[in-house]
C-alpha cells in the first residue's frame, strides 16, 4: 500500500501549480462520494477534484492506494497511448510513485477543463505534456 499523505509535499506543490486551494485526504474514496452523492469516473479513481465551500478548488485524494491500482491505471494510459505513439514503454517511464500519483493528480486535473471535451486520449495527452514541462521525466526518483 502507498500512503499518499507521505506525499503530501509533492500533491500541494501540484496543488500550487493548478491553483487548488487544498488537498484533502479521505480513507475511502468510494464511501467519500457516495456520502457526498459525488460520481466517480473509474471505480478506483483515487483522487477527485471538487469545488469547495468557499468556491475554490479541492483535491481529495484516497489516503492509502495499492501499488497494483496505481500500475493498472499507468498499464491503462499505456494503452490508450498506443494511438499517440506505438513506441513508448510507458510503464519503464512511469518508475515511480511519485510519477504515478502526479499522473492521477495531473489527469483528475484534466478531466475539468473544458477545452479537453471529456476525451479521455486529451485528457492523457495534456497529463503527459505537463509532466514533461513539470521535469517528472527528467529526474531519477528515489523515494519508496
Amino acid at each position: 500500500m502507498v500512503r499518499v499523505q507521505d506525499w503530501s509535499d509533492e500533491m500541494e506543490s501540484l496543488g500550487r501549480e493548478y491553483f487548488i486551494a487544498e488537498v484533502r485526504y479521505v480513507p475511502d474514496m468510494r464511501s467519500w462520494a457516495k456520502q457526498n452523492r459525488i460520481a466517480l469516473n473509474e471505480p478506483a479513481q483515487p483522487m477527485k477534484l471538487i469545488t469547495g465551500e468557499g468556491g475554490g478548488l479541492v483535491m481529495v485524494v484516497q489516503a492509502e492506494v495499492s501499488e497494483k491500482v496505481l500500475d493498472e491505471i499507468i498499464t491503462g494510459l499505456d494503452m490508450r497511448w498506443q494511438v499517440v505513439d506505438n513506441s513508448a514503454n510507458l510503464p519503464e517511464r512511469f518508475d515511480s510513485t511519485e510519477k504515478k500519483l502526479a499522473y492521477c493528480f495531473l489527469k483528475e486535473y484534466a478531466r475539468n477543463e473544458s477545452n479537453l471535451a471529456g476525451d479521455e486520449r486529451l485528457e492523457d495527452e495534456w497529463a503527459m505534456r505537463e509532466m514533461e514541462r513539470l521535469g517528472f521525466f527528467e529526474q531519477q526518483v528515489a523515494r519508496p
